[in-house]
């Protein structure tokens, strides 16, 4: 009798348990669909336009699109079918239209604006006035991208799209940085490497935890993430939290500037071991992408974007910087690269020096993160003043080249 009433006890208690998970896990439920369903009224809501690649470490989602399409403060994104932000886009281009392929980070990919804000389309639209004739820019622009990256964007998607001219942006904030590992710290995605005097694509990122931690997250667990409101704001802490640790750790050894992320070394004279390597990378990349295109019959420019420093409209801003970095002005990468490009027959057009002209002079914001102005990215006028000085340049410098679309048989 003891015996049955000791498992009587033993079954009552398991029961009694079993009926508690039960109503805790469906208090659990209804306060997540409660949760789903009050973001969705509120229309909170964070698409995901970045998956996993093995290739370049991350990439657009092809067909990605999100946002909204009054403009009521989250611009309308849309991915294409070949992961380019944009409308659907032929491979082959109609006759007597100009198609330039532009490569870049978060700066081309533009999600602040609208994507007929954006400097690509701003570009097209004026250079089409300049010529008299159709241009087209083909938007290849991906946030996070360095040039290695940029460089693998060009040889396995830009080249069927046959274009008549390769333009690459350079972030000088950050793409010095992102193109060497010791200083980029990121480890989900690919880097070239001197082995004695030549580059070699590193591969190891795929083994990682961190790519192999985003490739769940991302590819198997895609459609949830698209579909749920509640998973896309956890997404989203936690991309900012992760960001804020490595704008931090970024800080650590750098000048104390007004921009996370970017690194104020960039606007010196390297002076260690890692700078100078970083930008040797640098520059063997850029040359890799030349004779990319050379290989092609295709010409190749590089145009030097802006960082809010560099073009704030405010001059005890701009004069405070100078005296904490112990510099004439804020141009040493775009003076090294416009001297790069000479040595090297790339043509080089540097934004900096006449946008921070024009920035004091109408005193304008060019960039903008949210509410802060002059930090971040390009807003609107950034966009509209950087397209604009791209046609003008494109037109006038690039005229013997360009003068009409080469064809296809000479591509």
């Amino acid at each position: 009798m003891a015996d049955n009433h000791a498992g009587s006890v033993k079954r009552g208690t398991w029961l009694l348990a079993a009926r508690n998970l039960a109503l805790a896990g469906t208090a659990l439920m209804v306060t997540l669909l409660l949760c789903e369903l009050l973001l969705r009224l509120l229309g909170v809501h964070y698409p995901v336009y970045v998956w996993t690649d093995p290739l370049r470490g991350i990439a657009h989602i092809p067909g990605a699109r999100g946002g909204d399409r009054d403009d009521n403060g989250r611009p309308w994104i849309q991915i294409n079918r070949d992961g380019m932000r944009g409308p659907e886009t032929p491979l082959q281009h109609t006759p007597g239209t100009l198609r330039i392929a532009l490569l870049g980070d978060s700066f081309i990919e533009a999600f602040e604006v609208p994507f007929d804000s954006t400097v690509g389309q701003v570009m097209a639209r004026r250079l089409s006035a300049l010529r008299g004739a159709p241009v087209e820019v083909l938007n290849f622009g991906t946030g996070g991208y360095g040039t290695t990256q940029e460089l693998l964007t060009l040889r396995n998607q830009v080249w069927k799209y046959t274009p008549d001219l390769v333009l690459l942006a350079v972030t000088t904030g950050n793409d010095i940085t992102d193109n060497y590992q010791p200083l980029s710290q990121g480890s989900y995605r690919p880097y070239y490497v001197y082995q004695g005097q030549e580059l070699v694509l590193d591969t190891s990122f795929l083994a990682t935890k961190a790519y192999r931690s985003r490739a769940m997250w991302t590819r198997r667990l895609l459609k949830v993430v698209q579909r749920s409101r509640l998973i896309q704001l956890i997404n989203r802490v936690r991309h900012a939290s992760r960001r804020s640790e490595r704008q931090q750790q970024n800080m650590g050894g750098s000048i104390q500037g007004d921009e996370l992320g970017l690194r104020d070394e960039v606007q010196l004279p390297p002076v260690t071991d890692d700078w100078r390597e970083a930008w040797r990378v640098t520059e063997g990349l850029l040359r890799m992408m030349r004779d990319e295109c050379r290989s092609r019959h295709t010409p190749f420019a590089l145009v030097t974007l802006t960082r809010g420093t560099q073009v704030t409209p405010v001059r005890a801003q701009k004069e405070s910087t100078l005296r904490q970095l112990g510099v004439p002005d804020l141009f040493y990468p775009d003076r090294r690269l416009a001297e790069f490009g000479l040595q090297e027959g790339i043509p080089v057009l540097n934004l900096a020096p006449s946008m921070a002209v024009e920035a004091e002079q109408r005193q304008v914001y060019f960039h903008a993160n949210g509410d802060s102005l002059g930090i971040g990215h390009w807003n609107s006028a950034g966009h509209l003043a950087a397209g604009e000085r791209i046609a003008a340049w494109l037109a006038g410098e690039l005229a013997g080249e360009m003068k009409a679309p080469r064809p296809a048989a000479a591509r």
